[in-house]
């Protein structure tokens, strides 16, 4: 650019982004867990998808369950960052008070749950332009979220394109699946054909731990046939 003569050039930089963890069950790793307690995962997950992206500016933060507190929690993130994620209390039960605290804060909720698997809970809102996530606790379904929506928010923001690449892939393997959701499967890509791996529950990461794209199943398609292309999403990984 100097070579050219030019001192300044217009800049997208990349979001800040907070990360907001809720949930009373969770403790640190490296901690001793009591009866009911798990590790918590999704911050140092989403901090390395982030970091995959580009993304630099995070803020991580830890949340009760309680309306009060995170209502306060999130209203500090608000004025903090770019982009908001939440992780868990973004269902319907008694301690869920993600859309409450939203509601709180002023927050325009856009959609709350879609038929998918995993990630089914997924809230998506506005707060003075600023994306809102309220991502599932599910490790798995942190992450299936993540790149199925919010890598395109950040593409937005940051007037970048392209983070998760689309193409068609041959099925290796037949896939059912029920009815009524559309599924996003961690899979395995190379040479234009892909393999679902085992382990696809919500709760578990050890098929992320390998996977390299996810297939996406249709709503309303029960069984997929080997030898059949289907819908294939890349992952950004190094």
């Amino acid at each position: 650019l100097s070579g050219l003569g030019l001192r300044e050039v217009e800049v997208h930089p990349m979001p800040s982004v907070s990360i907001l963890v809720t949930g009373d069950e969770l403790v640190e790793p490296g901690t001793t867990r009591r009866f009911g307690q798990v590790f918590e995962s999704n911050s140092r997950s989403l901090t390395a998808a982030l970091e995959q992206m580009g993304v630099f500016r995070i803020r991580k933060a830890a949340c009760r369950a309680a309306l009060g507190a995170l209502s306060t929690a999130l209203a500090a993130e608000l004025e903090a960052s770019d982009l908001v994620l939440l992780t868990g209390g973004v269902s319907v039960g008694d301690r869920d008070n993600v859309l409450p605290a939203t509601r709180e804060c002023g927050v325009e909720r856009i959609f709350h749950r879609v038929r998918q698997k995993p990630g089914k809970p997924l809230f998506f809102g506005i707060f003075d332009r600023k994306p809102v996530f309220g991502l599932p606790g599910n490790p798995a379904s942190v992450l299936t979220c993540f790149y199925e929506y919010v890598t395109l928010s950040i593409d937005l923001l940051s007037s970048k394109r392209g983070t998760l690449m689309s193409c068609m892939a041959t099925l290796e393997e037949s896939a059912r699946k029920p009815a009524g959701l559309t599924h996003f499967l961690k899979a395995i890509h190379a040479d234009g054909r892909v393999r679902v791996l085992d382990g696809q529950e919500s709760y578990k990461l050890n098929a992320f731990s390998r996977a390299n794209c996810l297939v996406v199943l249709d709503e309303e398609r029960t069984l997929y046939e080997a030898g059949e292309r289907v819908e294939t999403h890349l992952l950004p990984l190094p």
